[in-house]
């Protein structure tokens, strides 16, 4: 599955689906912060999620006022983290190449878009995360996750460790392949938020991976 795809598509159409009655009645009581912006339907995740070597957790997709529904249906091929290619839309652009500016630095963005994938415990946009949040997509984002696991893929904990570890396959991990940052605050990839040696780690998972 590619950011984008078929499968991509079919699974935020089922996404949207389960979600659009839990996620409806969360938001009558939600604060301004923490509403979904459900208008701009969900995101999946983001790039290769069934190949990239090294796979983001995140909370929540972020929304800035730039947002549109098509940030990230936006596809090129040979670039599936597709906000990373040169003329992906403006936000999702800023925000992921911001985040990713240190590894790009090293290794240019296409490389990047092929090595990096994300993944949303709460897969729509919002400004804020609400912990007490529990849509029925949840099972389903941590199923991807626990996928990510299996294959060996490195997973780096951005936002939400204590929840993210409620899939066992994930909480087995050792500390080599289940990297947090070092700040809750922060989810830009660098050595000073990773640290050196997980950071060194996600460099070596970089380099050596193959892709087309």
């Amino acid at each position: 599955m590619i950011q984008g795809d078929q499968d991509w598509i079919d699974l935020a159409m089922v996404i949207a689906n389960e979600d659009a009655g839990p996620a409806a009645h969360y938001n009558v009581e939600a604060t301004p912060e923490q509403a979904l912006h459900l208008h701009l339907g969900p995101v999946p995740f983001l790039g290769a999620i069934a190949t990239a070597p090294v796979v983001l957790l995140l909370t929540h997709a972020d929304w800035d006022d730039q947002a549109t529904p098509y940030d990230h249906a936006f596809r090129v091929e040979g670039w599936p983290l597709s906000a990373l290619h040169p003329d992906a839309p403006r936000g999702a652009a800023d925000y992921w190449r911001s985040r990713a500016a240190d590894l790009i630095a090293i290794f240019g963005a296409q490389r990047v878009a092929n090595s990096i994938a994300v993944l949303f415990l709460a897969p729509w946009r919002a400004a804020c995360f609400d912990t007490r949040l529990r849509l029925p997509s949840r099972r389903l984002m941590l199923a991807l996750g626990a996928r990510a696991a299996l294959r060996d893929a490195t997973l780096v904990v951005l936002r939400g460790g204590e929840v993210w570890t409620e899939a066992n396959e994930i909480a087995a991990l050792p500390p080599t392949r289940l990297i947090r940052s070092r700040t809750w605050r922060a989810t830009d990839l660098s050595p000073a938020n990773l640290g050196l040696a997980a950071w060194d780690h996600v460099c070596r998972q970089i380099d050596t991976h193959v892709w087309l």
